[in-house]
């Protein structure tokens, strides 16, 4: 115990310090070398450390000392830094784009003003010339006057739609960096799946959708069996193969508009289903279970095939999206335990 600190406050100070690292993990997101989901189970582990000293895979070693708080820093500071990283890189992508976009009206401008100067020039040395010279000399002197203007007139027409073409190809720039950085905030990098926040928030919105229409609505868990067995005999290159074959499989089966597949998390997906019964949502279960079945991932000579249990909970009026989740988690638990590879639904 600190010097100073009560057994009581101390134990406030634990509790406060392993609230404030659950809600860290929870509202991460996703990075290119580690999803959200990943993040919020890593710091999930941290809190449960702070708590009864439980050893954290990734901690620093051990002395007498009961927590790990050197490694508990260690783990902080490295997130930290990864989302540091990223969200600088994407930054300093989308300033470019953006300061190439203001130079250009920048220099618009300033060709627009020395234009203005030309001829202001030119339209002072004809009101000159209209006090001092010959009425002929006032034709010549103005003739030259409109060549003049009409060939800055001219110049300034050829290269604003030069420019304002060019302003028109970095705009599409920009709008491409935005909607890349839009994408890659709901977007799983391995799978190309929605990732974990966009699921939680379509939750809520079918939910609402299926309460307001009066319609069904479904919810799917599906957990690929025995992966850590690919990951450990095969290595995780292919055990990121697997994943993506099977999310391909699984985008094939739930196709139809309103349906959403996420990563829900490591070897776990989920999918969302709008405008259906308990009876078509079981059918979808077994559609998807047997397309991942006969999904081959080519590995070598080989052609690598994983099953997978899928816990299925159709929608009922006034339940928390909380529960409807747990209800699939548990349909998924019991398809776990009554032999993998087989649908249930709860």
């Amino acid at each position: 115990m600190q010097p100073g600190l009560s057994v009581g406050h101390e134990d406030e100070l634990i509790d406060a310090l392993s609230g404030v690292l659950r809600d860290f993990g929870r509202f991460a997101f996703d990075l290119s070398r580690q999803d959200a989901r990943r993040t919020a189970v890593l710091f999930d582990q941290w809190a449960q450390h702070v708590v009864t000293g439980v050893t954290v895979a990734g901690g620093v070693e051990r002395t007498s000392a009961r927590r790990d708080y050197p490694g508990l820093r260690k783990a902080f500071s490295s997130q930290r830094q990864a989302e540091q990283s990223e969200m600088g890189q994407l930054q300093d992508s989308l300033r470019e784009v953006v300061w190439t976009f203001v130079a250009g009206l920048n220099r618009l401008v300033a060709d627009d003003a020395a234009d203005d100067a030309q001829v202001t020039a030119t339209l002072s040395q004809l009101a000159f010339r209209l006090g001092t010279s010959t009425p002929d000399q006032i034709r010549s002197a103005a003739a030259e006057a409109v060549a003049r203007v009409q060939a800055v007139m001219e110049s300034r027409r050829q290269r604003q739609q030069h420019q304002l073409q060019r302003l028109a190809g970095q705009l599409d720039a920009l709008g491409s960096q935005l909607e890349t950085a839009r994408k890659e905030s709901t977007t799983d990098p391995l799978t190309q799946l929605f990732n974990r926040r966009v699921f939680d928030e379509e939750l809520v919105k079918t939910s609402e959708f299926a309460a307001l229409k009066g319609a069904g609505a479904g919810l799917l868990i599906i957990d690929l069996d025995h992966f850590k067995q690919v990951n450990d005999t095969h290595g995780h290159p292919v055990g990121d193969a697997v994943l993506v074959a099977i999310a391909s499989a699984c985008v094939r089966v739930f196709k139809q508009k309103g349906d959403v597949v996420a990563r829900y998390g490591g070897e776990e997906l989920a999918a969302l289903v709008r405008d259906t019964s308990a009876e078509e949502l079981a059918t979808l279960g077994e559609k998807a279970r047997r397309a991942i079945a006969e999904t081959l991932v080519p590995v070598g000579a080989l052609r690598l095939q994983v099953t997978a249990s899928i816990g299925v909970a159709p929608w009922r009026a006034g339940e928390p999206t909380e529960a409807w989740l747990k209800r699939a988690d548990e349909a998924l638990y019991e398809a776990k335990h009554a032999g993998r590879n087989r649908v249930v639904t709860r």
